[in-house]
């Protein structure tokens, strides 16, 4: 190829913020993920604060993610089968109604929690139709590009929702941070319904009728594709690393420190992510299967420290570093999303989606039950170490299979190598 054909297929974010429907797409995300992680932190830290127990705080962080056991494999499909624009809007305005309710003074907590598993349903449509979306609005190497800015402001937004949460709901109340969280969705709906177009649903006739049959045809796309099956494994070291912004909490008063450190612990894993989004790209143009290996091992290895009992600077350093190691998962799921095909993409992502909550959300709550009898410091270690011996494992799986299978290469329903958007 020469320099000038490499020239036009080079994709800059000035093509990609040129569109309109991404800025869109790209505003209302961004809007969003502040608001709920402002409103996940502050939430966690105030079930904390109010009841003292560890377990109780596991579990309304682990109700950010066990409903996609549920969503992920149903409810995604809607991404498919009606239009994408729609199902977002409607998602949206659904969960602003909803926290609304929840800002409501007073509340049992079991209702705080039946009302924060429904919102988080709700937001596997919402995610598969957007992903969806933007494969459209910007197809093939666009959208590599895309996703990736997206990944990093999202990241970013972590960051400032975790940073701020804890410091806001001692300031304000857990109410008002609701409210607040409430009207990025409403923003966020009103962002898509102006800027994005509206578009048919991308279902075809081939298409299982049942929400089920969607599933099952995704599961059998991706398990007929050695790569994607061995992506889908990956999550289970990612949910590991988990563990200090679960215990970020416990883990502060561990070593005599307030709400203010608990929200940097909790912060300082996004911001390790941010950090790896802006950085390694421009270090790492295309991943190896070497650095693949590599970073997964100092995403996790890092957390075994914690058994020396770090102050907070040591402690936020070691959780940046894993969260900069964490980079090569965004390759490995831009793969996956681009090699399944258009009318199914949604439901794939939906399956992925599963995944990834599912494995954070069952560590999430295993550590905070464990930690009820044991010491925060130590429960993250031990994360780190089980983390580590997974990804030697998985390590050693990538190299195996990229050496002797590529997605295009697989047998299964054709996708087009290294995914060009369909």
């Amino acid at each position: 190829m020469s320099g000038e054909d490499r020239g036009r297929d080079r994709v800059t974010y000035a093509d990609i913020f040129a569109d309109r429907e991404f800025r869109a797409l790209f505003t209302s995300r961004t809007l969003s993920t502040i608001g709920d992680y402002i409103a996940r932190a502050a939430l966690v830290i105030a079930v904390f604060n109010e009841t003292g127990s560890t377990a109780l705080m596991g579990i309304t962080f682990a109700l950010t993610s066990l409903p996609d056991l549920i969503g992920g494999p149903l409810l995604a499909g809607l991404a498919d089968r009606y239009p994408r624009r729609a199902v977002m809007i409607v998602a949206d305005v659904s969960r602003a109604l909803l926290l609304l309710v929840m800002a409501i003074p007073g509340l049992p907590l079991f209702s705080l929690w039946a009302l924060l598993f429904v919102i988080r349903l709700i937001d596997s449509p919402f995610n598969s139709a957007y992903i969806s979306t933007m494969s459209v609005v910007l197809p093939g190497k666009r959208l590599v590009k895309g996703s990736a800015v997206t990944q990093l402001v999202n990241h970013l937004a972590y960051t400032v929702g975790y940073g701020a949460g804890g410091v806001i709901v001692g300031l304000t109340g857990l109410s008002v941070v609701l409210i607040f969280n409430a009207a990025t969705f409403v923003l966020s709906a009103l962002a898509i319904m102006v800027g994005v177009l509206a578009r048919p649903a991308t279902a075809t006739t081939d298409t299982p009728t049942s929400l089920f049959g969607s599933a099952r045809a995704a599961t059998r796309f991706i398990f007929g594709h050695p790569r994607l099956r061995l992506i889908m494994l990956f999550p289970f070291p990612i949910a590991a690393t988990l563990a200090s912004e679960t215990l970020a909490a416990p883990y502060a008063a561990q070593i005599d420190f307030g709400p203010g450190v608990a929200g940097a612990l909790m912060g300082a894993g996004p911001a390790g992510i941010v950090l790896g989004l802006w950085l390694l790209p421009m270090l790492i143009p295309d991943q190896s299967t070497r650095q693949v290996v590599v970073l997964s091992i100092i995403s996790t290895a890092p957390l075994m420290l914690f058994l020396v009992v770090p102050g907070p600077v040591v402690a936020v350093l070691l959780i940046v570093a894993s969260g900069i190691a964490l980079y090569y998962w965004i390759p490995l799921a831009a793969e996956f999303t681009q090699a399944v095909p258009d009318h199914m993409r949604g439901q794939a992502v939906g399956l992925m989606t599963t995944t990834m909550r599912v494995t954070q959300g069952l560590g999430i709550l295993t550590f905070g039950l464990v930690a009820q009898g044991a010491m925060s410091s130590s429960v993250i270690a031990f994360s780190g170490l089980v983390g580590t011996i997974m990804v030697l494992a998985l390590g050693a799986s990538w190299v195996w299979v990229s050496r002797s299978a590529t997605v295009g290469a697989t047998p299964g329903p054709a996708a087009p190598p290294h995914g060009e958007a369909v």
